[in-house]
Order: C-alpha cells, then structure tokens, then sequence
C-alpha cells in the first residue's frame, strides 16, 4: 500500500533514509517498554517495594528518549528541502511506532 506523506515512514527506502527512522521507531517502542517498567516501579515503591525497578525503568526511558531524538535529527536531516515541521515529524513518529512493524 501506498503512502502519500511527504515525511519518513517504515515505507520510505531511498537515499538511506529509512535506517535512522527504523531505529527512531524501535527505539520509542522500546521507551514504551521502560515507560511501563517506571509505572511498576512507582507502584511496588508505593506498597513498599524496592526502588530498583523503579530507577532501571527511569535510567532506561532515558536513554531511549536520548536515542529517539537522535535518530529523528539524523532522519530530518536527510530528507531534501523543505524539511516538514518537528510536530508533523513526532505524530508520524508516534504513529509509525504503534502501527504492526513488516517483516522486510
């Protein structure tokens, strides 16, 4: 099928361009992941509970939020004048990593 926007997507292959976004991709789902893992932290240290998982949660979400950024920068960057806007970037981003991944 088909895709008409003029941003990156699992779609685009020329020119490289789809590396940094695939990665920008994975890498928000994988926040997504350490996203839950901080929520469950929050709630064993709520019924007194370590804080380990908690601060494994955080310390990842970070990192991942570091590299998605990254990556989304390197993916803007190759795409040729004009460049779309940082919102219409983060909606497709967004979009993109909660749409079932193609086995390539």
């Amino acid at each position: 099928m088909a895709d008409d926007r003029s941003t990156p997507g699992p779609e685009v292959t020329e020119n490289g361009w789809k590396s940094p976004w695939r990665r920008a991709v994975w890498s928000l789902r994988s926040g997504y992941l350490s996203l839950m893992a901080t929520i469950a932290g929050l709630i064993l240290l709520g019924t007194g509970g370590t804080p380990w998982v908690l601060g494994i949660g955080v310390l990842a979400w970070l990192l991942f939020a570091g590299f998605t950024l990254s990556q989304v920068i390197r993916a803007r960057n190759l795409l040729p004048d004009p460049k779309p806007g940082w919102w219409k970037l983060r909606w497709n981003l967004i979009e993109d990593s909660l749409r079932p991944s193609r086995s390539t």
